[in-house]
């Protein structure tokens, strides 16, 4: 392909703002649809159908109910054969109760902003290569990511990158802990609990014994390793030996590595408790969130056009150094799972909430202009970092050379 380097000219820079400029009052439209019909996990049937409807009508190649979820989406455009391909995820469910806390209507016009200056450029410049955009259910608690990675998303892919609100702060990249969720069920056998205990096999007491042994495990784990649970079931009735309980536990660890080491130790505990008290237990590991591993060459581009050509002030917008100061209790994401397979960022922008994700102050500010106008310039930043993954040789294969050493260091290449 060579090095075409088209942005080198500020024109095209401009073009990629102009366009999303153009169709920002588009894009709050759908970000405000999303976010006045909030869906829960894998069934976000409107979102999905809204946005890639939406892309669709654009010309957009769409195929609905893909990599084994129902609500899951993948878009494609290209205008010349050959050349690299990009993708921007767009995620678009919501939490219980709490409805769009987590800002992911955000994060979804943001990479509809992207997929559309990217159409632009490859249309007015004839620019070979591929745009995608990953429509991802289940970030919640689900791994959806995971799931579809399992099925064979983002495989071929030479970058994906996506993005998320935070409270008052951006960084170019996020750094996220590894975790698995895990759902346990015990059964025992039900008894009057007066008359007649000794015929019962008491789950209640499988699922505590559980809960305690974990209490105790956490003494004994390295910094940065946790685990949180709750009861969610364990009885119905006081004069009735409870014959069912269940309970739903994250382990967390820095790395997939850390993570590997950690789940061994709990796997024990589940079925000691259940031998103690003469039940059966179910183990359902649910749901996978790798740790993200983000790709400096990336977030070192996407923080320089974020200073150079769209407005932000350095003092705004730390370095990556700076960035891993800020991460001292980090989160998880199922993002991680397409940083296991492709190049891939998600940088965090600011919506100047009251509070951290998953609370009402920031459900607040996700449907606020502020926030609307943070995603889009965003957006504007992975749509310039993308672009340079598709014309820009150099600057893909350093990419590509960091991404490799990243996976020879976690054991995960595969040449």
């Amino acid at each position: 392909m060579g090095d075409r380097m088209i942005l080198q000219s500020t024109d095209v820079i401009k073009e990629v703002v102009s366009t999303i400029d153009d169709a920002k009052e588009e894009l709050r439209r759908l970000s405000l649809e999303i976010f006045n019909n909030p869906e829960l996990i894998f069934k976000e049937y409107k979102g999905c159908k809204l946005l890639s409807d939406w892309l669709e009508n654009r010309g957009w190649t769409v195929n609905r109910g893909v990599y084994g979820l129902d609500t899951a989406f993948v878009a494609k455009f290209s205008v010349l054969e050959g050349g690299r391909t990009v993708c921007f995820n767009a995620e678009y469910d919501a939490l219980p109760g709490m409805g769009h806390a987590c800002g992911h209507n955000l994060i979804a016009i943001s990479s509809l902003a992207s997929a559309i200056a990217l159409e632009t450029v490859l249309k007015n410049h004839q620019v070979p290569g591929t745009i995608v955009v990953m429509g991802t259910p289940g970030e919640e608690s689900g791994g959806g990511k995971w799931i579809m990675a399992t099925n064979g998303a983002w495989k071929g892919f030479d970058a994906c990158v996506m993005t998320h609100g935070m409270r008052n702060f951006s960084t170019p990249f996020c750094l996220t802990k590894a975790s698995w969720k895990v759902r346990v069920r015990f059964h025992g056998l039900a008894a009057h609990a007066a008359t007649a205990p000794w015929k019962g096999r008491n789950a209640c007491d499988a699922i505590v014994q559980a809960y305690s042994a974990i209490a105790m495990l956490r003494q004994h784990l390295e910094k940065g390793h946790s685990i949180q649970g709750c009861i969610l079931e364990a009885g119905k009735a006081s004069n009735i030996v409870p014959d069912y309980a269940e309970g739903l536990f994250s382990i967390r660890a820095p790395t997939m590595k850390k993570l590997d080491e950690l789940k061994p130790r709990l796997e024990p505990i589940f079925k000691a408790a259940a031998d103690a008290t003469g039940c059966t237990v179910e183990v359902d590991w649910t749901a996978l969130y790798e740790d993200v591993v983000s790709n400096n060459t990336l977030a070192e581009q996407y923080r320089d056009y974020m200073v150079q050509h769209l407005g932000v002030e350095p003092e705004q917008l730390p370095t990556l150094e700076e960035s891993r100061v800020l991460y001292d209790q980090p989160g998880c994401s199922d993002f991680g799972s397409c940083s296991y397979i492709c190049p891939g960022i998600q940088a965090m922008f600011s919506i100047n909430a009251t509070d951290f994700p998953h609370s009402i102050g920031f459900r607040e500010a996700s449907s606020g202009e502020f926030a609307h106008q943070e995603a889009l310039r965003a957006g504007q930043a992975n749509a310039l970092v993308c672009l340079d993954v598709l014309t820009n040789d150099r600057f893909a294969q350093e990419m590509k050379t960091e991404f490799i050493e990243a996976m020879k260091e976690a054991g995960r290449w595969e040449a």
